[in-house]
């Protein structure tokens, strides 16, 4: 297993188009809490835009979208996730079991 930036081209593509499809499936179900502590206020909020702005498509062309008009945020994000992935841009982990052990260490009050 190894960092994103370590992934080939190829698998680097898959590695995107699968946390884009993970972020924007939460999106459309208004669950991002654990999500916007990845990026600043401004890269969220043009995330969120451009979401927002076309979300009566589906989530396979939101992800095409999203890849050209903002890629470079998400991959910021996907770094900061810290995930490992095989060779192939295959997640160590689903992101759904990422999530869940996010949220399993939030306090509440």
């Amino acid at each position: 297993m190894v960092a994103y930036q370590s992934l080939s081209a190829e698998a680097q593509d898959r590695a995107q188009q699968g946390f884009m499809t993970f972020y924007i499936a939460h999106f459309k179900r208004d669950d991002l809490e654990i999500l916007t502590e990845l990026g600043s206020d401004s890269e969220m909020a043009m995330i969120n835009h451009v979401l927002r702005k076309y979300n009566f498509l589906t989530v396979d062309r939101l992800v095409k979208i999203s890849q050209r008009l903002t890629q470079a945020i998400f991959i910021n994000l996907l770094e900061k996730t810290e995930m490992e992935f095989d060779a192939n841009g295959v997640p160590a982990e689903s992101w759904e079991t990422w999530m869940a052990k996010r949220h399993a260490v939030l306090r509440t009050f």
